[in-house]
């Protein structure tokens, strides 16, 4: 029973892991509707100008054609403006595309009672493939579609014809399931491995906080992604070098390990940054500047307590008047006066390279 939950609530993987993909499957979700929605615009604007032409179907499917059109249309342009701010709507957006695809599907086939339901059958084919979701969810939308299409057809339709749509909807609806498990499985997979090695990418193996290149990376995003201020923190290890002379290097990483715990336990994360051998950047969006100073006098305080000393510089700026890199010199002046202060007392000799 649990490996079949496991299969049909997180595609295979551990919930954790499946839960730390949610901003990969936005992202990816968030492209694939935009494609979607592109295609179905230009697919069914044909439908409506070539269909008439060629006088091969009835003409009520024309406002099917033209509502599927505006509304594909309309979903892209939203989604094209809304940009990354869609990501949390992306998924009932999606599913919005698959049910007003399915209700277009079985509209059409109600419109001709002596066809079968090909273009339904086609609709289930389809869906595994658009969305990366837990599968149980496609599974439900697909058995309700399938439910659906049933009722309609055996109530409408002559009883031969209806008979061979549930039978071909069931089989096929089999089919998508089958297909929505292994899809979702293999999507999920991929994203996995791809998510560990951005991970990897992008963080400082020793001491577990981003590395110098996603600073370079968030340095530049960062006025975007405030709403209110930036508090740049630039702290350095003192007695670093001497350390690892006296006592190897192992001391050393033990250092590193713990000053970088310490901010870890008072930042998010993926705003704490190791930029140089001992030197270490915190990009606090958001925070108020005095709870970013009393952050880093606890650390300090709980440093000392092990015989480890940090000095700390910080530099704030509101909306507006964000520059990081002009922050961070400020920053980086105020740390090298407390740095002086440290050295000053006798036996504590000044290496930082």
């Amino acid at each position: 029973m649990k490996l079949i939950r496991k299969w049909l609530l997180y595609a295979g993987l551990d919930k954790a892991q499946f839960d730390s993909l949610k901003g990969y499957t936005a992202g990816e979700n968030l492209t694939s509707l935009k494609w979607y929605s592109v295609f179905a615009t230009i697919f069914f604007a044909l439908l409506f100008v070539v269909d008439p032409l060629t006088g091969a179907v009835s003409t009520a499917n024309m406002g099917y054609y033209g509502g599927m059109t505006l509304f594909n249309a309309l979903l892209f342009l939203y989604v094209r403006r809304a940009g990354q701010a869609v990501q949390r709507q992306v998924l009932p957006l999606g599913y919005a595309f698959v049910m007003v695809l399915y209700a277009v599907s079985i509209g059409l086939t109600l419109l001709h009672p002596e066809w079968p339901a090909v273009t339904f059958v086609v609709s289930l084919m389809v869906t595994p493939f658009l969305f990366i979701d837990k599968p149980a969810h496609i599974i439900l939308l697909n058995l309700l579609a399938t439910l659906s299409l049933c009722l309609l057809s055996l109530r409408i339709k002559e009883r031969r014809i209806a008979l061979d749509d549930c039978w071909n909807a069931a089989t096929f609806c089999l089919v998508s399931i089958g297909a929505a498990i292994k899809q979702n499985q293999l999507r999920f997979r991929a994203l996995a491995q791809e998510s560990r090695i951005r991970e990897l990418s992008e963080t400082d193996l020793l001491t577990g906080t981003r590395n110098r290149n996603m600073f370079e990376q968030r340095s530049t995003e960062s006025p975007s992604l405030c709403r209110e201020s930036l508090t740049c923190v630039f702290a350095d290890v003192n007695g670093l070098h001497d350390l690892n002379d006296r006592e190897g290097h192992k001391a050393g990483d033990l250092m590193l390990q713990t000053v970088a715990r310490a901010l870890l336990e008072r930042f998010d994360r993926d705003s704490v940054y190791r930029i140089g051998g001992d030197e270490f950047v915190v990009l606090a969006r958001d925070i108020p500047e005095q709870d970013v100073i009393r952050s880093m006098r606890d650390a300090s305080r709980e440093l000392s307590a092990r015989n480890y000393n940090i000095s700390v510089g910080v530099s704030f700026a509101p909306k507006g008047e964000i520059d990081v890199q002009r922050q961070l010199g400020e920053a980086e002046k105020e740390m090298y006066r407390e740095k002086q202060l440290y050295y000053q007392h006798p036996g504590r000799e000044r290496r930082r390279r």
